[in-house]
């Protein structure tokens, strides 16, 4: 009974591979099958180009999908010959991202029935079972000449579009460690003038000299037999400004392709540099890289250390890659990577700020401030030893008081007293863990 009723269920279920042989005009099982993995990069500009092919030849191409049953495993061209047990099913889709506002409708397992240069051949995408599950690309044809070159030219129309270059970029994993898969997140670059960064003018000139002159001055190098692959630490305490140079060097960079690896990313350093390497020219990222890049003696992330070193060598010193690392803690860092050249080419340190720095950041962060009543030689030299965060949150906090005590006026006035008191509620109720996220000394400020 159960035997006749698998029989009955097939009926009624369309098999594949009858429509497999139709479409290549013969039997299938001496056809040739050529697979190709596809990396995170290749998913959209590959859909593309099967939109265009399918859209091209629309009396003979089709799209179908299919299922395999409950004893199949896998649902590759090969199987699809042999096994009754795969039918015709709805296609799968899922939406990924061609830019930071636009998503496309993938396909994530589907059969493309199509003729390239008048010869039938089946495009097959399809999910892989493993760890990191990514879809794979087969293509079958009757023969292996036409297979191949099928395969071969759809890659390469594929990668010509160019999604991801010159945009800026990070890896992500998604789903459980069952069914883990790599996906490509766009970010949108935070507007970031050069005034904006309130440092020595020359800590910026070495900053922009070891990146953008870098950048801009890459072909005159290569050509005189220079590499292009460089690396720069910026280091300092926090608040100081290393973020805010990083949003200005890649907004400083459009034709670089950007790729962010901060927070959960550093579980990818390999698929980011794979990326990095292929996206050339490309700017590689790193925030706070002491989070993996302790001393190795002292490093609970010792395998993604070694994994960040070995991909900085394995890039080579002729890429076209730069990476920016940022850190609160330069002093903890493991030496092969920030005391070795090619690893690290140029560590440049962002000091806290001094007295002309800090009028210029009372400027900065005072503008749609009344400062008229406020003696700002005054708190600019009892602010000695803070950082620019501080400044920030410092006219941020008056602010507040100014507009709790009844302040209507536009722009909002402040007084000595508001700064007064703010200081005083970011010294007393702040601590030590104020003084290390927002950075200030307590005694050059007059209150402990």
């Amino acid at each position: 009974m159960a035997n006749w009723r698998g029989r009955f269920r097939r009926q009624k279920q369309q098999l594949l591979h009858p429509l497999l042989e139709k479409h290549l005009g013969g039997p299938c099982h001496h056809a040739q099958t050529i697979s190709h993995k596809l990396k995170p990069t290749e998913r959209v500009g590959l859909q593309l180009e099967l939109d265009d092919w399918l859209a091209s030849d629309p009396d003979n191409a089709r799209l179908i999908g299919y299922a395999a049953g409950r004893f199949s495993f896998t649902a590759g061209l090969a199987q699809m010959v042999v096994n009754d047990d795969i039918v015709l099913a709805p296609v799968q889709r899922e939406h990924l991202a061609r830019s930071a506002d636009e998503d496309l409708d993938c396909v994530k397992q589907g059969l493309y029935l199509l003729r390239h240069e008048s010869i039938p051949v089946v495009v097959n995408v399809h999910a892989e079972e493993s760890f990191r599950q990514s879809p794979a690309l087969e293509v079958m044809a009757r023969e292996r000449k036409p297979a191949q070159a099928a395969l071969s030219g759809l890659l390469k129309r594929a990668n010509s579009r160019d999604v991801y270059k010159g945009k800026c970029i990070s890896l992500e994993t998604e789903g459980d460690y069952s069914h883990r898969e790599v996906a490509i997140r766009f970010h949108r670059l935070v507007p970031t003038a050069r005034e904006l960064i309130v440092l020595p003018e020359q800590v910026l000139q070495v900053v922009e000299r070891n990146v953008l002159g870098l950048l801009k001055h890459g072909e005159t190098l290569r050509q005189s037999g220079r590499g292009t692959r460089h690396g720069v630490l910026l280091h300092g305490k926090p608040g100081t400004g290393k973020t805010l140079m990083v949003r200005y060097l890649a907004q400083a960079s459009p034709e670089h392709t950007i790729i962010l690896l901060t927070g959960r990313q550093l579980g990818l350093i390999r698929e980011s540099c794979q990326i990095a390497r292929l996206l050339a020219p490309s700017m590689v990222i790193l925030e706070d890289i002491d989070l993996i890049a302790e001393e190795r003696s002292q490093n609970k992330c010792a395998g993604l250390l070694h994994e960040l070193l070995d991909e900085m060598d394995g890039i080579g010193p002729k890429a076209d890659c730069i990476f920016l690392l940022t850190t609160n803690r330069a002093e903890i860092l493991e030496p092969a990577l920030a005391a070795r050249p090619g690893r690290v080419d140029q560590a440049v340190e962002f000091p806290l700020p001094d007295e002309i720095c800090r009028q210029r950041l009372f400027e900065l962060f005072g503008r749609g401030l009344n400062l008229e009543s406020v003696d700002l030689s005054r708190w600019v030299g009892q602010t000695d030893g803070v950082s620019p965060a501080f400044v920030e949150e410092l006219l941020r906090k008056a602010a507040l008081l100014a507009a709790e005590r009844g302040e209507m006026a536009r722009p909002l006035k402040i007084t000595d007293a508001d700064i007064e008191v703010a200081i005083k509620e970011l010294v007393f109720f702040g601590g030590e863990l104020t003084q290390r996220l927002l950075g200030y000394r307590t005694a050059k400020l007059g209150y402990r």
